[in-house]
């Protein structure tokens, strides 16, 4: 009798062998269809997660906002063409996991080659007249292998990849488009091209450029709550670095040299550069929406802006505010946003005292936490930075988050979260201005 109700136990155990790690009232429901899956996911528990999917040829990590614990997405599987196990695992952006799913892929015929094609004199050792394109989407291919009736590509980014055989149209050429749809922008992004048997490669890069350029900044209203107010925003970074020597501040002797490279994002592998780009455009906008005059450093990743040329820009718009947007590094367990304000720059003490800077700085502090929901974080008055030290009006540097936190990483690639951070300094700076007399309280 005992080992009939252990096979039965371990009978059920085996029936729903992943779904049982859910949490709590979490549920999970998946529908697959040819080369994709939809899927719906629901913990009250949770506003952010992580959903990471699996077959043989296929990978992707994909994070998810939802204001009441409801969650729709959708995996890409474009190498899937038999029916196999396709595994998802849902975790919160700091790592745990909320529970293992799984399902079952939906068999796809595979391509065949082009009827009647030419005699190839032997086969081709590389892709010729090759053409790779991104588009934010996926990756386009174009290419001719003469004597090859099948290939393989495989493609990888930082947040997924896939591997399926490709066949040849008429002449041997090789066209089509590899969804790539969890890929960042600006985002690190492998491509090879190999035989039938993967013995041979007819090309491998991981050059490609995946940059698409930020949108153009919306009109300016008429009429806001910013109205006749100036800010300069200075998205921190770009994707080439020079070393400059400058002088730390108008009145110091000391001269300081800038570090090559920046943060780099723990999860999600991007730049900060990138990041402190994309929430620098979202801030331009919803101020402008706010009827305030904006300034830009930079709007590109393709550009390079020097130490003392951030301040020279504001400084000669005559900005009423700077926010230099950056992206902080620490250990895994530093989170928060931190504030910095100049402290015994001459130009800084013209601006305002130190009780009136920190109130300054504290001010913007409060507001971008209060959008966010961080905790986390304060003001700090130094002289290290040396935009700030440069600037004729209040300068008010924003590390945004840590990207060597795992939770905070994908959090500042996230538009939802981005989008709050802007907000915290739009409604920061109206408080500023209306601290500095320059438009009424409301």
């Amino acid at each position: 009798m005992a080992k009939r109700w252990l096979a039965l136990i371990l009978g059920i155990l085996m029936a729903f062998p992943l779904s049982a790690w859910a949490e709590g009232s979490a549920a999970m429901q998946i529908e697959a269809s040819p080369h994709s899956a939809r899927f719906t996911y629901t913990n009250s528990t949770q506003q952010f997660i992580l959903v990471e999917y699996k077959t043989t040829g296929d990978y992707g990590k994909l994070v998810l906002y939802s204001e009441n614990g409801a969650f729709t997405g959708e995996c890409s599987l474009p190498a899937s063409f038999e029916r196999e196990p396709l595994i998802l695992t849902v975790s919160t952006l700091d790592g745990k996991v909320l529970g293992r799913y799984e399902a079952t892929t939906v068999a796809v015929a595979y391509p065949t080659p082009a009827e009647n094609l030419p005699a190839a004199e032997r086969k081709a050792a590389t892709a010729r007249n090759l053409s790779l394109t991104y588009d934010g989407e996926g990756v386009h291919y174009s290419f001719d292998a003469p004597g090859h009736t099948q290939l393989w590509l495989r493609c990888r980014s930082g947040q997924e990849k896939h591997e399926l055989p490709i066949y040849p149209g008429e002449n041997w050429h090789f066209e089509g488009t590899l969804p790539m749809n969890c890929t960042y922008n600006d985002a690190y992004l492998f491509l090879r091209i190999s035989s039938a048997n993967k013995s041979s490669v007819l090309y491998e890069d991981d050059s490609l450029d995946t940059y698409l350029e930020m949108p153009a900044a919306a009109e300016q209203a008429a009429e806001g709550r910013l109205k006749g107010v100036t800010v300069c925003i200075d998205p921190g970074h770009q994707r080439q670095t020079q070393v400059e020597t400058v002088k730390r501040a108008p009145n110091m002797s000391e001269r300081v040299t800038t570090r090559v490279g920046s943060a780099s994002g723990m999860a999600t592998g991007r730049k900060e550069s990138i990041v402190t780009l994309e929430v620098g455009v979202l801030l331009r906008d919803l101020l402008l929406a706010e009827g305030a005059t904006v300034v830009m450093t930079r709007d590109t990743q393709k550009t390079f802006v020097g130490m003392l040329e951030r301040a020279d820009i504001p400084n000669n718009a005559g900005a009423d505010f700077v926010l230099r947007l950056h992206c902080n590094s620490g250990n895994q367990w530093a989170k928060g946003i931190q504030v910095y304000c100049p402290s015994d720059s001459s130009y800084a003490r013209e601006v305002a005292d130190m009780d009136t800077y920190r109130t300054m700085g504290n001010t913007l502090l409060s507001a971008i936490k209060t959008a966010t929901g961080q905790t986390r974080g304060d003001c700090t008055l130094n002289n290290s930075y040396v935009g700030n030290n440069w600037s004729k009006m209040p300068s008010f540097l924003v590390e945004m988050g840590y990207m060597t936190s795992q939770e905070e990483d994908y959090l500042l690639s996230t538009p939802v979260y981005q989008q709050w951070l802007a907000q915290g300094m739009v409604e920061g700076v109206v408080q500023l201005a209306q601290l500095r007399g320059l438009i009424d309280k409301q």
